[in-house]
């Protein structure tokens, strides 16, 4: 099969630079403009970058080194701690078009370069500071100069930097523990995979990273394994352990990571692959690329139906996979049956998204499918043109994604997105006035029973005149990196309590001889699809004389269904 490239190198370098360049441009605007506040855990990561430590309570520390390295240099405004972001997915974006140039040529490279740039998973990521934000531009590449180590085009430097790029991505996200996953299997399936790891270079790679991650267990042995006990935890392995329905439910959230044209590509063009009588050039790097892509679906797919798996949890596998579904997409032959059966199952999967008001579910799912059509019949039903519909798709959404934060509140309202952007508002205004409130009541401590709020918070407080914030804590020990601070640093005397959730009332007031409710503190976050109204409410008590009482089963027992003031219920 002929190479498939009509594009020559250097147009579809100036074409990707253009576009990446002012995707960064557009992107870094959004982020010096946009209203939304920190949610909790990029105020969580702020308050790691205080202090650099080779590890975190719940996360390795790359993302604390970064957030650290600009808001050293710009402040600790929410645009500074979040600057990093659109940088280090373009850079990712870049690495796959010279990724995707080098195995299959300059075409497929563009492709998967633009795709990755506007994959939905991308646009929010590339808006707030994540450990997936951090991770991927050093799994991006990685895997080019592991290709380039395969091929024997990498020197002495590129085997440095593919050690340091393979240790750094640990030192962002376990997640990257994938990555070895899929160098594992290559070097079993790939003959010449096999040889350039067993070489010198090889080797010096592997231990350059290995060097570069020992700090960070060693801080995890001193530390009682704290990053790595939150990471198993996270897993959430108990209880019932069979709950297929999630399996659902998880593809299609990948539908909305990676894109529902590319997902389905991806999904559609593995049977046929693994169908294949005889593998050839181009399908030996397909199969490269597979096994950084099947592992973490399936285990991910698996953890799904074990307990639960948060839509991002798989995105490692998808910098292969733009590369991948570029290469299948471009080598397929016409066939108007795939974009029409394309176009019938992504426009009704549009009615399943959460967070939207079925008005604008219907609309996108009208235009997604609007889009397949029209693009299928001008490119005359050629696959490729499946690639410029994907891309079509996504910026079509993201649009819609940024004009969420440029446009009034009422336009959020109006697609029934206030729920989804919930997080990123009303912090600032919570914090005044609970700091106020505490000037008010002489309080020297003030005190709040969830990790997220108190994270809210902590950041919004950093500039005010408030007493020392405190997390109380459920269980006899620390569950979070809020709950770490000191529970005997103010609290004998005056406290004030702002409560959000109702159930944990009564096991806090059990702990002071005297709680007082004082008044709520309540900021509208706007209204539900359905038209109740969104509150995040907080309610606030005098409390003092703060005793810690034994936390056993017992203890939990006696507040089995017990609540104090809850929340009123909204009559829709």
């Amino acid at each position: 099969m002929p190479r498939p490239s009509d594009l020559t190198a250097q147009r579809a370098s100036l074409i990707v630079a253009f576009v990446l360049l002012a995707l960064l441009v557009v992107r870094l605007v959004g982020i010096l403009t946009t209203g939304a506040e920190l949610y909790a855990d990029e105020a969580q990561y702020w308050r790691w970058s205080r202090t650099f430590q080779w590890g975190y309570y719940s996360k390795p520390p790359m993302i604390a080194w970064v957030i650290g390295s600009t808001t050293a240099v710009f402040g600790n405004a929410e645009w500074a701690i979040r600057l990093a972001a659109p940088v280090l997915h373009t850079v990712a974006a870049a690495a796959l078009y010279l990724l995707g140039r080098q195995m299959y040529g300059a075409r497929v490279g563009m492709f998967a370069a633009l795709g990755y740039a506007v994959m939905p998973g991308v646009v929010i990521s590339a808006s707030v500071i994540s450990t997936d934000g951090v991770l991927l531009p050093f799994w991006c590449i990685s895997l080019y100069l592991l290709w380039q180590l395969r091929i024997g085009a990498l020197g002495p430097t590129g085997c440095v930097f593919l050690g340091l790029c393979m240790g750094a991505g640990f030192l962002a996200k376990y997640a990257m523990l994938y990555f070895f996953i899929g160098l594992v299997l290559t070097t079993l399936l790939d003959q010449e995979t096999r040889k350039a790891v067993a070489s010198l270079k090889g080797l010096a790679a592997i231990g350059i990273a290995a060097a570069l991650i020992a700090p960070h267990m060693m801080w995890n042995v001193a530390n009682e394994f704290a990053t790595v006990s939150h990471t198993v935890d996270n897993a959430n392995l108990e209880g019932d352990l069979l709950n297929p329905e999630n399996l659902g439910e998880f593809l299609l959230d990948q539908m909305g990571v990676f894109g529902p044209i590319s997902f389905l590509a991806l999904l559609g063009g593995i049977w046929p692959f693994v169908a294949r009588p005889a593998m050839g050039e181009w399908d030996r790097r397909d199969l490269w690329l597979l096994a950084f892509i099947i592992p973490v679906i399936v285990i991910i797919a698996g953890q799904s139906v074990l307990s639960r798996a948060h839509a991002n949890w798989a995105a490692t596998a998808y910098p292969a996979a733009s590369v991948l579904v570029a290469a299948w997409l471009t080598r397929a032959a016409p066939r108007r049956l795939l974009w029409i059966v394309l176009a019938a199952i992504i426009g009704p999967a549009f009615l399943l998204a959460p967070d939207a008001s079925l008005l604008a579910r219907a609309g996108m799912g009208i235009l997604s499918s609007g889009i397949i059509l029209i693009v299928g019949l001008a490119s005359h039903w050629r696959p490729s043109g499946l690639l410029w519909a994907s891309i079509g798709l996504h910026v079509s959404v993201g649009t819609l994604f940024v004009g969420l934060f440029a446009a009034p509140p009422s336009f959020s309202t109006a697609m029934g997105m206030d729920n989804a952007l919930k997080r990123v508002k009303g912090w600032e205004i919570a914090a005044l006035e609970i700091a106020e409130r505490a000037k008010t009541e002489r309080a020297t401590s003030i005190l709040v029973d969830e990790r997220e709020v108190w994270h809210g918070l902590d950041y919004y407080m950093r500039d005010l005149d408030a007493p020392p914030l405190i997390a109380w804590r459920r269980n006899s020990g620390p569950k979070s990196f809020s709950e770490q601070v000191p529970m005997d640093d103010g609290l004998d005397d005056t406290v004030l309590v702002a409560s959000f959730r109702p159930h944990l009332r009564p096991r806090m007031r059990a702990d002071f001889s005297e709680f007082s409710y004082l008044d709520d503190v309540a900021t509208s976050l706007g209204q539900r699809s359905n038209g109740c109204p969104i509150v995040r409410r907080f309610a606030l008590y005098i409390a003092s004389s703060y005793t810690e009482r034994t936390r056993d089963r017992a203890w939990e027992e006696r507040f089995d269904g017990l609540s104090e003031r809850p929340n009123p219920r909204c009559p829709k």
